[in-house]
């Protein structure tokens, strides 16, 4: 008369397995989603000891304003190309990396390819090369400049530069509040759609663009609301 001894394998294979523990294949197997990140065009700030991070705010914009400037004046595509080269080669160099240096060009990606398709059918290869690069080229400056600068000290050298204007009735503080706001909500809005999407996904809901306009508009119109209870709520209307 043969049997198993405890706590040996069950003669039918396999193995022992704990109660709860899930079974290996494609029913129990768990992947790990990458969370998204909503911050991927406009950059937030990355804290670092780079030159560019230590140079002086108005030095840095000038800079990043005189070089997004002569892209548009140049209208050449070799001078779009060598811009956007060197904001490659200067996010290396803050310790910025690559992957974060092309994180908003891939949103673009369509706005990209139409520009393409348009100039280059009506004015040439040349002239679409220009228009991406340039367009690729002022984006990954202005987003050099969000990431290696906080948010507190661009919006209070905004203030400082609107403040000749507060002769014409014109608030300072009320643009860099709304400066502030707009830089810190525009990410919020993006995730708006990926958390909508999500959540269809999750109801296996095929995501159409259709169907997720209304609640991204009901979320937007909510967020807005709840913003500016919060502003008057601290005095500002």
């Amino acid at each position: 008369m043969s049997g198993a001894a405890p706590g040996s394998p069950s003669p039918r294979g396999g193995g022992s397995r704990r109660r709860g523990q899930p079974r290996r294949g494609g029913a129990g197997r768990t992947r790990r989603r990458r969370a998204p990140r909503h911050d991927d065009l406009l950059g937030t700030y990355v804290p670092g000891t780079s030159p560019l991070h230590r140079c002086p705010l108005w030095l840095k914009a000038a800079l990043l304003l005189a070089a997004g400037v002569g892209v548009m004046v140049a209208r050449a595509w070799p001078v779009s190309l060598a811009v956007l080269a060197l904001t490659a080669v200067a996010s290396v160099t803050c310790g910025l990396g690559l992957r974060r240096w092309a994180a908003p060009l891939r949103p673009l990606w369509l706005l990209v390819v139409a520009l393409a398709a348009y100039h280059g059918l009506t004015a040439g290869p040349a002239r679409a090369a220009d228009v991406v690069l340039s367009l690729l080229a002022v984006v990954a400056l202005s987003r050099l400049l969000l990431t290696t600068t906080e948010l507190p000290r661009l919006v209070d050298g905004l203030v400082g530069l609107c403040a000749p204007l507060r002769p014409l009735g014109i608030d300072p503080e009320r643009i860099g509040l709304a400066v502030s706001l707009m830089i810190r909500s525009v990410p919020w809005l993006f995730g708006v759609l990926t958390t909508v999407a999500d959540a269809a996904a999750a109801r296996t809901v095929r995501p159409r663009a259709a169907r997720l306009v209304t609640p991204a508009v009901i979320a937007t119109v909510d967020y807005a609301h709840r913003t500016g209870e919060a502003l008057v709520a601290r005095g500002l209307e």
